[in-house]
């Protein structure tokens, strides 16, 4: 692999995980238009908005980055090593 494929590959994830970011993301104001009551139901005494907002966003976060530099440092351990 040259150091252009690994970008390459670099790049299509970050598109691929950061479309996935903001589809979550602009998912919620649909949801709360198509799911007005749903949304504000109370769980654990808190809407479930801010829950999902809160919770999903952030497990989000924190899976985009561990599946980001797990696949990243793959393949630069495959760059270095040839």
């Amino acid at each position: 692999m040259t150091y252009e494929q690994m970008q390459a590959k670099q790049l299509k994830l970050s598109l691929l995980l950061a479309a996935l970011f903001l589809v979550t993301m602009f998912a919620v104001p649909f949801m709360n238009q198509s799911l007005g009551d749903r949304m504000l139901t109370p769980v654990l005494g808190l809407p479930f908005v801010w829950l999902f907002v809160g919770i999903v966003f952030h497990l989000e976060f924190w899976i985009i980055a561990v599946v980001y530099t797990i696949a990243s440092n793959k393949w630069e351990a495959e760059l270095t090593n040839g």
